[in-house]
């Protein structure tokens, strides 16, 4: 079994926790990780020891260079594990590529796929539509729809004008944006993040476009789920604070775990966990992945940092607060 320490630690109690098992060949997993070991994973390594299905973990990092890949899928090949895990959707983008236009060179197939911590799976081509897959490929979407967030997000406070920091480099970051666009039109002020001589996204110019929301005279500033920006959400949340700017997030970690206002969010724990359910019905109950619906969890937390809305002085409605989660 290859994990990180943290990992290692938990999967090792998950082998000794099953001892009646020990005689059944554990279901062997490549979990192919964007940005490390996270959340999403801790609930899809928890959902097997719930269950006390002996499983085998084998985890590869591409630490945000999918220059790895290759190798990685060349050894998925070579091993052959019982099923793949895809976190996130550029690698999952990359790793299985479109549904129409798989390259068995490139792409990973012949193995049963599940992923998670995914945006627009079916308009990223990933699958053929969510209710019936069109591929031996599953998993979980983790954002709310773009309509259901600025519907929540006008439910903390109206708004007529919002600003999206984003990565242009990030195809998630790209479809979400592309959504906000048809639905509020001129209302939409879009802020690419600036881009070096390397096309790489500059961390520096975050606070430069925060100012620039706040010019534009924005009510909200939207934060779409984008591995750059968690990267650098203290910059980001800090800034819109002094600047005196409200931010809404399709991403738990902007408000748990930065100083973001708001959000409409799936606790990535559970979306891991849900990511479990659909493996196991891969590996226990012989299901055919492309008969496994892609899914939302059923229920999403309202999150509100209530000292960044003391700080804005801007609360929630009273209403909100009887169904929203405080941190």
């Amino acid at each position: 079994m290859t994990l990180d320490r943290r990992g290692l630690l938990a999967a090792s109690t998950l082998l000794l926790a099953t001892p009646s098992l020990a005689q059944v060949r554990p279901h062997r997993i490549t979990m192919l990780l964007f940005r490390g070991w996270e959340e999403a994973c801790d609930g899809f390594r928890d959902h097997f020891a719930a269950r006390r299905i002996p499983v085998e973990l084998t985890v590869r990092d591409v630490a945000q260079d999918l220059r790895r890949l290759p190798a990685m899928i060349a050894e998925i090949r070579e091993t052959k594990p019982d099923l793949v895990y895809l976190w996130g959707t550029s690698l999952a983008i990359a790793a299985i590529g479109p549904w129409d236009a798989v390259d068995p060179a490139r792409h990973i197939t012949g193995v049963p796929v599940v992923f998670n911590i995914v945006t627009d799976p079916v308009g990223n081509k990933l699958v053929r539509a969510a209710d019936a897959p069109g591929r031996p490929v599953t998993g979980t979407e983790y954002i709310a729809s773009v309509e259901v967030q600025m519907r929540a997000m006008a439910r903390y406070r109206a708004y007529s004008r919002v600003a999206a920091i984003f990565n242009p480099n990030e195809r998630n970051s790209l479809s979400v944006i592309a959504q906000m666009r048809a639905l509020l039109g001129e209302g939409l002020v879009e802020l690419p993040v600036a881009l070096d001589g390397a096309r790489r996204p500059d961390a520096a110019s975050i606070p430069g476009l925060v100012a620039e929301a706040r010019m534009a005279g924005v009510d909200w500033l939207y934060i779409p789920p984008d591995t750059f920006l968690n990267d650098h959400r203290a910059v980001l949340t800090r800034s819109a604070l002094e600047a005196g700017l409200p931010t809404f997030a399709a991403s738990e970690r902007f408000v748990q775990f930065a100083e973001g206002l708001a959000g409409l969010v799936s606790r990535y724990y559970s979306v891991g966990a849900f990511t479990g359910f659909k493996a196991e019905q891969i590996l226990r109950q012989g299901r055919a992945p492309e008969t496994i619906p892609v899914e939302t969890l059923t229920r999403m937390s309202f999150l509100v940092r209530m000292d960044s809305a003391r700080r804005l002085r801007s609360f929630p409605p009273v209403g909100l607060l009887r169904v929203a989660e405080t941190v």
